[in-house]
């Protein structure tokens, strides 16, 4: 029979992936994340078997309870698309107050990483997905009339500014000039393509 785990799995988890967050999967060690989730190695290996495994489970928890409920829903939810959109991106334009990390473990991961293991890549390859289907949700709410062709071009385009700003917004972009690139993205989305 085996022993009983004396801690919250997800708990655990939840710390480990704002620790990913924070610091970025090469600078964390095992011992670190054993010390941010408050266990010892061997349960970090017993319930995860690497670090490796165990930020694949990470940005998976950080794709569910960030991206899908925090950004996405809005994004979904909203009636007007090109309302949606914009407050999307305006959630960029401020400065955190600190209780989060700045800028998108995902987003930070693709910059980071050269060649991510296949779970991570699957991670990854969602992420992406999710969020160009909701912008192309948003912009057929919008504009009804555009061409599939057009829409799917303009939400890729949204995804590939999502990305540079989030990652960008880690070292500091905030503020006015993240407002000029959303009020330049809200007007190039609001243009019907000739």
């Amino acid at each position: 029979m085996g022993r009983k785990k004396k801690y919250d799995e997800a708990e655990a988890l939840e710390k480990a992936m704002y620790l990913f967050w924070r610091n970025g999967y090469r600078a964390v060690s095992t011992r670190n994340l054993a010390d941010e989730m408050g266990i010892n190695q061997y349960s970090l290996y017993a319930s995860f078997q690497s670090k490796e495994v165990l930020f694949a489970n990470a940005l998976e928890q950080y794709l569910q309870a960030i991206v899908c409920d925090w950004f996405i829903k809005p994004l979904v939810d909203q009636a007007d698309g090109l309302t949606a959109i914009r407050q999307f991106f305006e959630t960029f334009v401020e400065p955190g107050d600190g209780t989060v990390p700045t800028g998108c473990l995902i987003c930070n991961t693709i910059a980071e990483t050269e060649k991510p293991s296949s779970d991570v890549q699957s991670v990854i390859d969602r992420y992406q997905s999710t969020l160009t289907d909701a912008f192309a949700r948003a912009l057929r709410r919008a504009n009804p009339d555009a061409s599939e062709q057009e829409i799917d071009s303009k939400a890729d385009l949204l995804l590939c500014l999502m990305l540079g700003i989030a990652v960008k917004k880690r070292n500091g972009f905030e503020g006015a000039p993240v407002q000029r690139v959303v009020n330049q993205i809200m007007e190039f989305v609001s243009t019907a393509s000739p």
